[in-house]
């Protein structure tokens, strides 16, 4: 089959959650013995230089777009009916492109829901929508965690014109959800068929076990994607008072905000990914108030082998045991308890660690979903 797949933003190499679960959705389509044909936004905010796919016999086409707002476009694209989060996504130059890749392939994948600004586009090609989560909810979660503002009153706005775009878009359309939960909430707005495919991974040559013999605390995600930064200002404020001042915790991200107070119990480490010496750490920590699909961070620090403290949002499409995979925790006085355990107790910490590992090997790795792929044509 020759699929035409979407993306907005560079699959390659994949680096956080969203372009690592694109490349891997790629990876599963190449692997199942398709032809595949990318075109990607490569946008100023996740800029990658020179792209290249992991195959050479995938044909990659990127667009360079600026997606900051300037007075204009944001004038313009928050009174778009899409909504100034989709809207923004558009580009005449890219719609044609599509157009004309799209007279060549048997099925378009939209890998994540803005791309469908381009549905016009491909014409009476056949669809499918790879959703990474319920998007509106992703914001409606994160509204709840916000207090009143100007920036508040904006995000509920576009929200709610969010939500009628999408819950259109998803009504009589096939779906690829991420997580069985995302798959439940797709069939009650009225999509036509779903399949679950969630983000894999090579357990032979990425993300390999160092473990959790260490106590150390580290969290890796990008503080520039406002439900990291809810949870984030939840973490700091509320649990790191409730946790012993000898606990330190390393943040991985590229950005610290300014609304964020840093105290000594945090570091802050601008690394990338490649960068940082994971066998250093045996405690990951995802605080997360909102948010929607699958946590790939999540996926990653099981993959590596580390206990983790999350919240029953962070733990959303994992299929985990609470205290076996992992540690759930809700309000910020369990989330300290259980870092406070884990850091304690080492045997606890480290078969932890060792199931966590089994686990998403056994339940994500690529190999489970390859021959689901090669039956595609039947669910297009």
């Amino acid at each position: 089959m020759r699929i035409l797949h979407l993306c907005n933003k560079v699959p390659f190499p994949g680096r956080d959650g969203s372009s690592i679960a694109m490349e891997s959705l790629i990876r599963l389509e190449f692997n199942a013995g398709h032809n595949v044909h990318v075109i990607s936004l490569n946008t100023d905010k996740h800029f990658v230089i020179n792209p290249k796919t992991f195959n050479s016999s995938i044909i990659l086409e990127y667009f360079n777009i600026k997606l900051s707002p300037e007075p204009l476009n944001f004038i313009y694209h928050s009174l778009n009916k899409m909504s100034y989060f989709a809207s923004r996504f558009y580009k005449s130059e890219i719609a044609l492109s599509i157009k004309k890749a799209s007279e060549n392939a048997d099925l378009i994948v939209v890998d994540g829901i803005y791309m469908s600004v381009y549905k016009e586009s491909w014409g009476e090609t056949p669809f499918v929508i790879r959703t990474h989560n319920v998007e509106h909810q992703i914001w409606e979660r994160t509204l709840a965690s916000s207090h009143l503002s100007f920036k508040k009153l904006f995000i509920k706005w576009q929200t709610r014109k969010l939500k009628k775009w999408e819950t259109g878009l998803i009504l009589g359309s096939h779906i690829w959800a991420i997580t069985n939960e995302d798959s439940l909430n797709f069939k009650k707005l009225g999509a036509k068929s779903t399949e679950v495919f969630p983000c894999t991974f090579n357990h032979k040559k990425t993300w390999s076990f160092s473990g959790s013999l260490s106590n150390k605390l580290y969290h890796l995600g990008a503080l520039d994607w406002e439900p990291n930064i809810v949870g984030m200002t939840w973490f700091v404020k509320s649990v790191i008072p409730k946790i012993p001042d000898l606990i330190q915790v390393t943040v991985y991200s590229k950005k610290w905000p300014n609304s964020i107070p840093r105290p000594q119990a945090i570091t802050w480490n601008n690394s990338t990914s490649k960068e940082i010496p994971f066998e250093e750490y045996g405690i990951f920590i995802a605080p997360l108030l909102s948010g929607s699909g699958m946590r790939i961070k999540l996926l990653e620090a099981m993959s590596r082998g580390k206990a983790i403290v999350t919240t029953s949002i962070g733990a959303e499409g994992l299929l985990c045991t609470n205290r076996i995979h992992l540690c759930i925790a809700d309000t910020e006085q369990e989330f300290a308890i259980a870092i406070s355990e884990l850091f304690n107790n080492s045997n606890f910490r480290d078969q932890m660690g060792i199931q966590a590992r089994e686990h998403a090997v056994t339940h994500f790795s690529d190999e489970l979903f390859v021959n689901e792929m090669k039956d595609i044509v039947a669910k297009s």
